[in-house]
């Protein structure tokens, strides 16, 4: 049976950038599908599912293929052993698509039959075209044949471990995903050949490796979270803030006046664009972004950055009537985004269905009604970038499901966008109140060391959000964010050796993730 395969090259910002010994991504990338033994072809251009699909169809008729070996041009790692594996199943159990499971994202390449190519292509202009539509990702294949799966023939490929849980994605999309694989190309450089590149390596050896590697684990921070003003209402109950600026400063939140300086959080934002490229930046580390004088101008200097993004937590009580209309006239204003996410997520906390619990819980000042015409307001105002939120904890538990009812509906104020959040004990500062352990078996390391940064008023970084006030490892104004982001590797190796200080042997928050 006659096979070609195929590279789709997207023209990724890192993917010709020569730091490979002398050599780039998509180059090691050829070399290693070049030894499949079959014909090599380089794709581009192709802006939807719809198109590829028809190069792809194109292709098969063309050179007369019964199967197609489909990869990404800057999957530098992509392995001849697996390839070779896929197709063999392919073949074995006349499958009509074969892909790997469990082996880091770049390892393994896709392999469909060219009658699958052509059902799908049609498929994505009749039953399936808005997903046909659709821009073109690293799973559009899978998820085009996720629409009538059971029409198809497909057999999957097992690696010995699942290495799903780390996220890796080994290519040149991101500048996160690009550092993760010059730390590996580094760790195995001595091993390999030029002319082979990693077309014969282990990818059990390579996940392996990766899976230990303080370098991959954590590159830069995909989350920022910032403290614009201290100040806030301070009355949330189950909020560590109030006491701990109490312990620190001896004051109380609501009467707390220190705010980041508007120029320092200029430059801090162009410090993170640059370090990052592709963040999301969080306003609402402690106290209520809303006191700051500056924070529109603030949103507006984020969004300035096209890989950035802005995410505020808030009291809808705290919303001012004016600010849904005048974010909007910012947000309508910026380009769009290159990072996958929405300019702007507010999560407006309400943490009950009735005024009563939710006054039990965000003080008795707080205003049910007012804060859903907060939501709406804004919704109308930028639509579909507004979450109800819900943190679940004993007290609130018998309302979960009025509001998971009311608020998935799209009928209501956010079009049917909320949030159920964990309860967060911040490492044993407050009483576990989880109405259900949701923590995995097996300990995985810490995503918030991995990938967020928090970055209080006056640029003091604490060792993590849970730690709140307190560990500082140091001063983004004074130092920078790269040297105090490398100090947190200290951190990051204990607990790749599972030795974990108090506070993080009593923390259940590892396992959650931002973003």
């Amino acid at each position: 049976m006659k096979s070609i395969v195929v590279l789709f090259d997207e023209k990724n910002k890192y993917e010709d950038e020569k730091v490979f010994a002398g050599k780039s991504a998509k180059e090691l990338c050829q070399i290693s599908a070049s030894s499949f033994g079959f014909e090599v072809r380089t794709i581009s251009g192709c802006s939807t599912i719809t198109s590829l699909l028809e190069e792809l169809d194109k292709i098969c008729r063309e050179t007369q293929s019964d199967s197609l070996i489909f990869s990404y041009a800057d999957y530098l790692f992509v392995n001849k052993s697996l390839a070779q594996g896929l197709l063999s199943t392919h073949q074995d159990y006349k499958a009509e698509y074969t892909f790997a499971e469990g082996y880091p994202e770049g390892f393994a390449p896709e392999v469909l039959d060219k009658g699958t190519i052509a059902i799908l292509l049609e498929l994505s202009k009749t039953t399936a075209s808005n997903l046909g539509s659709q821009k073109i990702t690293r799973h559009s294949l899978f998820d085009m044949i996720k629409t009538d799966i059971n029409s198809f023939e497909v057999e999957t490929v097992l690696a010995p471990v699942d290495w799903r849980l780390f996220r890796f994605a080994f290519d040149c999309r991101k500048k996160e995903n690009f550092i993760a694989c010059q730390k590996l190309f580094e760790q195995f450089e001595k091993e390999l050949s030029a002319a082979e590149g990693f077309a014969n390596a282990n990818p059990v050896e390579l996940s392996k490796a990766a899976a230990s590697n303080p370098g991959i684990l954590k590159t830069i921070p995909s989350f920022y979270n910032l403290q614009l003003a201290q100040k806030c209402q301070g009355k949330c109950s189950y909020c560590p803030y109030p006491k701990a600026l109490s312990q620190k400063e001896g004051i109380e939140p609501a009467a707390a006046s220190k705010f980041m300086d508007y120029d320092k959080a200029c430059s801090l934002i162009a410090q993170i664009a640059d370090f990052s490229g592709e963040a999301v930046v969080g306003l609402s580390a402690w106290g209520e972004c809303f006191n700051h004088p500056d924070l529109l101008k603030i949103i507006e200097k984020i969004l300035s950055y096209e890989g950035l993004s802005v995410f505020i937590e808030a009291d809808g009580c705290s919303i001012p009537d004016s600010f849904a209309t005048e974010l909007a006239k910012v947000v309508n204003a910026a380009p769009e985004r290159k990072n996958g996410w929405q300019k702007i997520m507010v999560v407006v906390s309400m943490d009950g269905f009735t005024a009563q619990t939710c006054a039990s819980l965000r003080g008795s000042d707080f205003n049910l009604e007012k804060s859903v015409e907060a939501v709406k307001k804004l919704q109308e105002a930028v639509p579909d970038c507004v979450y109800p939120q819900f943190v679940r904890m004993n007290a609130n538990e018998p309302e979960l499901e009025n509001f998971f009812r009311y608020w998935k509906e799209k009928s209501n104020a956010s079009n049917g966008n909320f949030i159920i959040q964990k309860f967060n004990s911040f490492a044993g500062l407050l009483k576990n109140e989880e109405p259900a352990d949701l923590s995995p078996l097996e300990r995985n390391i810490c995503w918030h060391l991995r990938r967020d940064l928090t970055v209080l008023w006056n640029g003091d970084v604490p060792l993590c959000h849970s730690r709140v006030l307190d560990d500082i490892q140091g001063n983004v104004f004074e130092q920078g964010i790269a040297p105090v982001w490398e100090k947190l590797n200290d951190e990051l190796k204990k607990h790749i050796n599972q030795n974990y200080c108090e506070k993080c042997g009593g923390c259940d928050e590892f396992y959650t993730f931002n973003f």
